[in-house]
């Protein structure tokens, strides 16, 4: 039978991705055989007619033409996250995020993967140079414009002007690394690559069984 208008609600209230359409109607399905109750979903009926809702999707459109499967085009969206690359920052591509959002209507969208540009403090690096950058800002302006009490002997003035020379270092070797790995550490969530093998599996299953 079809889904009923209760459960149409119950997927309406969800974070809406093909591969959590999927596993919903499969946990229905699971939930209604457990109360013995005499409903009976056909829950491969359902799914597949789910993803010909998704057909559009370039992502999903390549793994069914068997161009790249789901996993391999998470896996490529990926590589911008590799080694060192974790810590550097990135160059804005369009092409790529329209590709992670488009990856992100079937599974969860990889969001750590995103390009923002080389100046967005998203990284460690640039993080730390931006950090860096202020604090060194602040205390120039702060010795430059500032006026310096005249009654001041030269050995008070001369402390006061290696104190604005080494704070900067220290507040910024300090506070920028701790600052970069709380930015950074976004980008070491792990891909959704579950969720792109069992769609995979669908796909599969539905499309290229029978030839």
């Amino acid at each position: 039978m079809e889904i009923s208008y209760k459960y149409k609600e119950i997927l309406s209230d969800m974070d809406i991705t093909l591969h959590n359409y999927c596993k919903e109607i499969e946990s229905i399905d699971n939930k209604l055989r457990i109360l013995g109750s005499s409903q009976i979903i056909d829950v491969p009926k359902i799914q597949k007619k789910m993803f010909h809702l998704y057909e559009n999707n370039p992502v999903l459109y390549d793994a069914i033409k068997g161009k790249q499967s789901i996993k391999d085009s998470l896996e490529e969206l990926g590589s911008v996250n590799k080694g060192i690359r974790k810590i550097l920052p990135w160059r804005k591509d369009k092409a790529h995020n329209e590709r992670i959002k488009q990856i992100g209507e079937l599974i969860s969208e990889p969001a750590q993967l995103k390009t923002s540009g080389i100046l967005i403090p998203d990284n460690f690096i640039t993080t730390v140079s931006e950090v860096a950058a202020v604090m060194f800002g602040a205390f120039y302006l702060m010795e430059k414009f500032l006026p310096l009490d005249p009654s001041l002997s030269p050995e008070a003035l001369e402390n006061l002007h290696q104190m604005n020379h080494y704070t900067p270092i220290f507040v910024s070797s300090t506070l920028g690394p701790i600052f970069g790995a709380l930015e950074n550490r976004f980008r070491f969530r792990k891909l959704p690559l579950d969720e792109a093998k069992y769609l995979d599996e669908k796909v599969k299953e539905f499309y290229h069984q029978n030839l």
